[in-house]
């Protein structure tokens, strides 16, 4: 695995799936997200059939594993339930009965989900945990959405946090939001911006990212994978609890506990204001004392890291901005 990456057309991969179901048989969310290579993948998978990127798809042939019938674009419940009667399908109280009679398989796929799972095994194992080297400037990266664009934002500071320059880029969208897979989603964008910051000559010591380092389920979230792909020193912070076990309750404005995932302590969670935590991780060429310390001190009168909080509301004013 080199620098670059391949993001799977898994929207093409459904269509072929859902539009593969025959007439008078049914499948499962969870199904189609076990051919996909992953099934946690079912909520997606749910929310994209029900949308209307999954116009002309009989979706109606997708249900849930008890049987219930599922979401479908443009229609009700029950005329989806309608549906299924009229193509040989036994319905009873909006449930297909029994599941068993008129289940099928999704058709084989590639599995491109099971693929990413091991690029992201590879990734991790390319992390090179160790101290922050001196920090005299930092980098921050956020993304924002706009329809079917990704925006990336990216602030440059100096080591007390005073913001020195920033950029905006636009990319197209070319993977969804799933779970533990943010990186294929976010790494597009953010690779932009961080070659046109590289082409104005802006090379920080290190690089806040908004999202999880080493705090991962494969250890290889959005800063570990961005920092292993361009070999900079990366450090994560995520505004949510992705995995990993972190008692935060009671904690005080500065105070800080573990995050321990597989008897590995693998980040910190800091509370930085009465409703705000940060989960603070490692991504590359870094390691969890040195990556506190640095948000520690960025976060000392303000609930997020200035240069990071500078790239949030860039992103997000470009975003709206269209």
């Amino acid at each position: 695995m080199g620098t670059e990456f391949h993001v799977p057309d898994l929207a093409g991969v459904l269509r072929e799936l859902v539009g593969a179901i025959p007439r008078g048989k049914v499948t499962t969310y969870r199904a189609l997200a076990e051919a996909l290579g992953d099934a946690g993948a079912a909520p997606f998978i749910a929310t994209w059939l029900s949308s209307s990127a999954a116009e002309g798809l009989p979706v109606h042939r997708v249900v849930h594993a008890s049987g219930a019938v599922g979401r479908t674009w443009g229609g009700t419940h029950d005329e989806a339930a309608a549906r299924l009667a009229a193509e040989g399908v036994r319905v009873v109280g909006s449930r297909v009965d029994p599941l068993a009679r008129y289940f099928v398989w999704g058709s084989p796929a590639e599995r491109p989900l099971a693929r990413l799972q091991e690029e992201q095994a590879e990734i991790a194992r390319r992390v090179v945990l160790a101290p922050l080297p001196a920090v005299e400037t930092i980098g921050a990266l956020d993304v924002a959405y706009a329809d079917d664009e990704a925006v990336a934002a990216f602030a440059v500071a100096d080591r007390e946090g005073e913001i020195l320059d920033h950029l905006t880029v636009r990319v197209p969208v070319r993977f969804p939001y799933i779970r533990t897979y943010l990186s294929y989603r976010e790494l597009p964008p953010s690779l932009a911006a961080i070659a046109e910051a590289d082409a104005r000559g802006w090379k920080p010591d290190v690089y806040l990212i908004d999202g999880n380092g080493i705090l991962h389920p494969r250890r290889a979230g959005l800063a570990s994978h961005l920092g292993v792909l361009r070999d900079r020193p990366t450090v994560g912070v995520a505004k949510g609890h992705l995995c990993g076990h972190a008692n935060t309750a009671g904690m005080t404005i500065g105070e800080w506990r573990p995050v321990v995932l597989d008897d590995d302590t693998v980040g910190a969670a800091v509370r930085t204001a009465r409703n705000r935590t940060l989960f603070v991780s490692p991504g590359h060429r870094a390691d969890v004392e040195s990556s506190l310390r640095l948000v520690l001190g960025l976060t000392e009168r303000a609930p997020l890291p200035p240069p990071l909080q500078w790239a949030h509301e860039l992103a997000t004013e470009a975003a709206h901005a269209g």
